[in-house]
């Protein structure tokens, strides 16, 4: 991420920091502190609308902006470009937009550009805080909301006590990554500990892209904190896409099979780059859901892809943000079968109506499949919407 000027030790610098053990609040203050809110709610299966209900979609990629995030931000943060500031976002506004756009249940995170600034301790506080933020919101609204818990990465001892807490306490849907870590990729040895822990849960894990200081500024105009043209034009897909090849050849897909991961924007440009990642003797074989034609070879496979690389690829997810073309969509769906792509929306940068309607428009996929698209695939790994 660029540097400006901002109070920033650098997540970076975490790596070589001594972690400091911090008491948080035990589960009965936690509850106590929720005024206003039916303890019991928070820790209940949320209730879902019966599938006969025209209002049935899940939205696993939308971004919620808690007053604590704004707050952190502008006392960390405090030359952050307006163009780079989370977005404005309000509750009653967003439950309007899903209700429009036929959204039962949106899945939140914390939109750029996160939080990791200033001292290790404000890290782990303010990943607490929207954390709870988020827990109200559910209980709030009981089936309208999910939440993917934030860490304050890249502090792994911090994190692994945030996955604890999120996923016991608050029962959170699963957990949200960016990608990348300022350098550090998904595949960095550094989060092994993690990722044994949320492999042993079986945890979903969302990821959504952000800057990378390698990349900033390559292209004038793209790459840059340009309202309206910046870094989203070609790097965030790209980073995204760099991400995947770093859990691939890493071999971290692999080791971790439990884990069931989530990208962002149809998986940024990995269906374009399906020839570099699997090979001559499988690409041109694909057909629609990533069924390979008589013909194709056995496929590539190494220490770190045991199994090859088409076969991890298609056991990751990818949603529909900003990706709901035929161009888009008709390339992912050459890749994977229809049961790994879901629906996403980017709200409030982006709307479920009019996600929902490019999908139709777009006659990739059948009656059928847009259901599965829509609900059924996320249904499937996030039990507790049903």
């Amino acid at each position: 991420m660029q540097s400006s000027g901002h109070t920033h030790n650098g997540y970076a610098g975490h790596l070589q920091e001594k972690r400091t053990h911090l008491r948080h609040p035990s589960r009965r203050e936690f509850v106590a502190g929720l005024a206003g809110v039916a303890a019991g709610a928070i820790f209940l299966p949320r209730p879902f609308a019966a599938q006969t209900s025209p209002q049935n979609r899940i939205d696993v990629h939308c971004h919620f902006v808690p007053a604590a995030y704004l707050e952190f931000l502008n006392a960390n943060y405090p030359d952050m470009p307006r163009s780079y500031s989370p977005p404005d976002w309000e509750v009653s506004e967003h439950i309007e937009e899903m209700d429009r756009g036929g959204v039962r249940t949106s899945i939140l995170s914390l939109p750029r550009p996160g939080i990791w600034y200033g001292e290790l301790e404000g890290i782990r506080t303010i990943a607490r805080e929207c954390n709870d933020a988020n827990a109200r919101l559910v209980a709030d609204y009981p089936g309208r909301f999910g939440m993917f818990a934030t860490l304050p990465l890249t502090d792994i001892e911090g994190s692994l006590r945030e996955t604890e807490y999120a996923l016991d306490t608050l029962k959170a849907d699963g957990i949200a990554m960016k990608t990348p870590y300022e350098n550090l990729w998904h595949g960095d040895p550094l989060f092994a500990p993690l990722y044994e822990e949320l492999n042993r849960r079986g945890t979903v894990v969302y990821t959504h892209p952000q800057d990378a200081a390698c990349c900033a500024g390559t292209v004038p105009g793209v790459g840059s904190l340009v309202p309206n043209v910046g870094n989203t034009t070609v790097e965030y897909g790209t980073n995204t896409t760099r991400t995947i090849a770093s859990l691939l050849y890493s071999g971290t897909a692999a080791r971790y099979p439990n884990i069931r991961w989530i990208f962002s924007h149809a998986g940024g440009t990995a269906p374009f780059l399906i020839h570099r990642f699997i090979g001559a003797g499988l690409a041109p074989y694909l057909r629609d859901g990533g069924v390979l034609a008589p013909g194709a070879s056995e496929p590539r496979v190494s220490p770190e892809m045991p199994r090859g690389a088409l076969y991890e690829l298609q056991k990751f997810y990818y949603d529909t943000a900003n990706t709901y073309n035929p161009v888009a969509m008709g390339a992912l769906r050459k890749v994977v079968p229809v049961s790994q792509i879901v629906f996403g929306s980017d709200f409030p940068y982006g709307s479920p109506s009019v996600i929902a309607n490019g999908l139709a428009v777009s006659e990739v996929f059948n009656a059928q499949e847009l259901r599965a698209v829509d609900r059924d695939n996320l249904a499937r790994i996030l039990p507790q919407v049903q």
